[in-house]
């Protein structure tokens, strides 16, 4: 009876040790895989201006081109003067999440863990211009009401889907898709995907908006991580810049500003091709183009220009 006990405890001891190691082994590749994916993002990101020329000197008056904007939001567009930025109460006011990673500027990411379990809560992001700074919810929390307040940063709920970050954004404030002019609403929703390749992040956005784009406009932004960066601080203070009655915004009305159209006549687009649409995205949309009646020349639409903007 003894040899036999001892026959079984020197069983058990060539068995478990093997099985439970390999155990540990799986549970320690597949945490050190989910710390990857959850940790892939963190650093200092510097944009690549590598994709359209909106990004550094800025798209002219009037060219909606790539947007499928809808007729409401092309007659809003076209109200839009650049000096509206000059307004002190507007001076400060961050890019929307919509258009924020479009924007220039360092952009730094981060994690943040639970304490006790080290799961992911959160991931922040902080760009370097205007301070703009979020939050990607990663814990699953409960979306708030539909009647919570709407932000410049909106709420945002992100997932991993193997490496790459996948985010919808709402309860976003009425913002822009570009810098001159074309409008979004505060019913605008946003799908984001994060991809990494080394030391390249490509961000990819959707935007969907049923007031004023007719479908969803999609475009992708491209960052190079760096190492040893020193964001300071942004800090921004109201001044008034030009001097203004009270009361008085500048503004266009639609379709009675030379300047709007001056771009396309200069670059000998069509103007109907430079408020963009969403038929302004296909390929076969460059025959349609050969149909459209010629522009006026570009010394008269200049002429009106300066009688405009005296």
């Amino acid at each position: 009876m003894l040899e036999t006990q001892r026959r079984v405890r020197r069983s058990r001891s060539n068995i478990w040790p093997p099985m439970v190691v390999a155990l540990l082994g799986c549970c320690a590749a597949l945490n050190g895989r989910l710390a990857a994916a959850q940790s892939i993002l963190d650093g200092y990101w510097n944009p690549i201006y590598n994709e359209d020329i909106e990004r550094i000197p800025g798209e002219d008056q009037g060219d909606y081109t790539g947007i499928p904007l809808s007729a409401a939001a092309i007659s809003v567009a076209q109200t839009w003067d650049p000096e509206v930025d000059t307004l002190p109460w507007l001076e400060c006011r961050p890019h929307p999440s919509l258009y924020g990673l479009r924007g220039i500027g360092v952009l730094r990411i981060w994690e943040e863990l639970d304490p006790q379990t080290l799961r992911q809560i959160a991931l922040h992001s902080w760009l370097q211009v205007w301070e703009a700074q979020r939050q990607i919810w990663m814990d699953g929390r409960p979306h708030p009401p539909p009647w919570a307040a709407h932000s410049w940063q909106g709420f945002s709920a992100g997932r991993w889907d193997g490496d790459v970050l996948l985010v919808h954004t709402d309860l976003i404030k009425r913002g822009w898709t570009r810098r001159n002019g074309p409008p979004t609403s505060d019913r605008a929703t946003m799908d984001e995907r994060f991809f990494r390749d080394g030391d390249i992040l490509t961000y990819v956005r959707m935007i969907d908006d049923p007031e004023y784009l007719s479908q969803p406009a999609v475009t992708s932004t491209n960052y190079m991580r760096i190492d040893n960066v020193a964001m300071g601080a942004y800090p921004c203070r109201e001044v008034t810049e030009i001097p203004r009655h009270e009361g008085d915004v500048p503004m266009h009305l639609p379709n009675q500003t030379a300047i709007e159209i001056e771009g396309a006549v200069r670059v000998q687009v069509p103007i109907a091709a430079w408020h963009g649409g969403a038929q302004t995205l296909m390929p076969e949309y460059q025959d349609v183009m050969k149909t459209l009646p010629p522009n006026p020349p570009l010394a008269e639409i200049q002429k009106r220009v300066a009688q405009q903007n005296p």
